[in-house]
Order: C-alpha cells, then structure tokens, then sequence
C-alpha cells in the first residue's frame, strides 16, 4: 500500500475536528496547521483515499462477513461555476438543482459502518448503473466476501442483479411494483401479504419475492425466501446514517472547491474520517455525533493509529 503523506494524516485530523470543514482554510483555522498543508492532501488520487477506508474495513473482518450497501446521493452546489456543473434531480427532494452525484459502496455488520468508495456522475458520463458494477468489481477485487448485497429498486436492474448472482454474492433488493414475476406484474399479484418464486423478467434465475405493506422485496438466496429478507434489507438504513454523518460532520455539504479534483478529493477524505470515527467512538462506547462533539470540543483527539502502521511518507 501508498504510503500515507503526513498532510493527508494532518488534514483527517482537522477534518474531524473542526466545527467548519467546508474548505482546507476553514479546516487550518484553529487547528494549528498550514492551510497549504491541508490543501496539499487533496491532491492525492480517490484510489488512495479508497485504500485507506478498505485498510480500515479489513482490520474488522469486513472481507468475509458483513454487508455491502449500494446508493447515491446528490452533492448540491448553488451554480455551475467553474466545475462546469448541470442542473440534476435530486432523488431526496424531487427538485433540480446544480450538482454532482455521487454512486456509493458502504459496508456494515448491523452495527458498525464504513463508507469504502465512490464514484461521481457529473451526467456526462457512463450511468449510474455503469458505475454502481465498476464499485462492485473493485470490491471483488479488493477481496470482499459479502454475506449480501443491499440497494433499493432502482439498481435493481438485471445487468445488476445478473453480476450479483454470477459471482455468487446474495442480494436483497427493493423491486417496484410494476416488475413482472412469471409474467405477471408485482402490484397485479394480489393479497396484502405474500411471499412467492419464480422468474423476474430479464433474469436467467430464480428469485423469492416478499410483499408487506404494498412494498415489495426480492433476493436470489433461497435461505431469505420468507419474511426474514425483509429483516435483512432494514441494515440497507446503515447508508443513510452514512450519508447523514457526512453531510451534517465531514464536510459534505457547504464545500467551497472549484476544481472538480480538490472537491473529490475532499469528499473522499470525509469517508476516510468517518472511519476513523466509527472505530473510536465503538472503542469508547459513544455514537458517532457524541465522538464527533468530543473532537470538536477537545475533549479528544483524533485515533489515528488504525492507519499509523503503514509507514508514513515526509510532508
């Protein structure tokens, strides 16, 4: 593995430390460190920083148990500026707004949680979907042995769903309810609780699906083929809590970066911090916003040592 440049060490501390880390100034400002410092850490590659959440997820055992979660969230800025932004829709709010999305791969065990990579659509490149299999072949080539795969219905699309199964890798998916099981949409199925097999369109197996409350579930592992799949899709609430500590903690929204790279580089530093802070505030029995109030205030400092045995390179 890289070796871990002092400034990127330097700019996680004041990165979850800082009341405001929307930018590498706001980030220096009573931290004691050199804006240029901080702002030389975003010049590494998102592989790095991708790394360095996968060092984190391995020493948990993450590779063979657990979770991974697929989502995307939309990173909202107030004008296209000089990143050279479009108006998106954001899926949250049903609105459009200038911005980026961001295609995320999170793993979990039901208690704990590490965001581990992204990918951006900017709406000028491949889709959201093209991007969600190139997160799912690095995790496979990273080594991850996932007890499941979790995402809601609009991955579940069967380029997706035939790559999960190809590999052997279970999922538990939202499906809609205009999807058609032997040939019969979902909604047209009948009764208020059901759980049923057969064929997706498209699809070359078989996958049980589970109706409760008018939503609809479905996954290709025969041992989920009850009301116990539902149980297993409610870890998929690991992502939002995900996606909440960054924006609300780690700065991912208010950022004020016009080069697409500096403002990728940050975002991705927030994974590596929210890592860190997941893995100490378990050692102290806290939540993750308590930890995070505590580093704010003071009361503690930053645990780095889960990245310290890799050898650090001189500023």
């Amino acid at each position: 593995m890289k070796r871990i440049p002092r400034p990127v060490l330097r700019a996680l501390e004041a990165l979850a430390q800082s009341p405001i880390n929307t930018s590498a100034l706001a980030m220096a400002e009573g931290q004691g460190f050199a804006h240029d410092t901080l702002y030389r850490a975003l010049g590494q590659p998102l592989a790095f920083f991708f790394e360095l959440s996968l060092k984190l997820c391995r020493d948990l055992g993450g590779l063979d148990r657990g979770y991974l979660i697929l989502d995307d969230v939309f990173i909202q800025r107030y004008r296209s500026g000089r990143l050279g932004l479009r108006k998106m829709r954001d899926t949250a709010t049903g609105g459009w707004a200038y911005g980026l999305s961001l295609v995320v791969l999170a793993w979990t065990d039901g208690k704990r949680r590490i965001p581990l990579a992204f990918l951006p659509y900017f709406g000028e490149e491949e889709s959201k979907l093209d991007l969600a299999l190139a997160l799912l072949e690095w995790a496979k080539e990273a080594g991850f042995r996932p007890e499941g795969v979790l995402f809601d219905a609009w991955y579940a699309a069967r380029q997706v769903l035939e790559w999960l199964h190809v590999h052997g890798w279970p999922f538990v998916t939202r499906l809609r309810s205009n999807r058609v099981l032997d040939g019969v949409q979902l909604r047209r199925h009948g009764g208020t609780r059901w759980v049923k097999t057969g064929r997706l369109r498209g699809l070359t197996f078989a996958v049980g699906v589970l109706k409760r409350g008018g939503k609809f579930y479905g996954t290709d592992r025969e041992g989920w083929w009850d009301s116990g799949m539902r149980e297993v899709y409610r870890m998929r609430q690991a992502i939002e809590e995900i996606f909440r500590g960054l924006q609300q903690e780690l700065g991912w929204t208010g950022h004020r970066h016009w080069r697409r790279g500096k403002l990728l580089a940050h975002l991705a530093l927030g994974l590596v911090a929210y890592g860190l802070i997941e893995r100490q505030r378990e050692g102290l029995g806290l939540s993750f916003y308590g930890c995070r109030r505590r580093l704010i205030a003071g009361k503690l400092s930053l645990d780095l040592s889960p990245l310290l045995p890799v050898q650090v390179e001189a500023a």
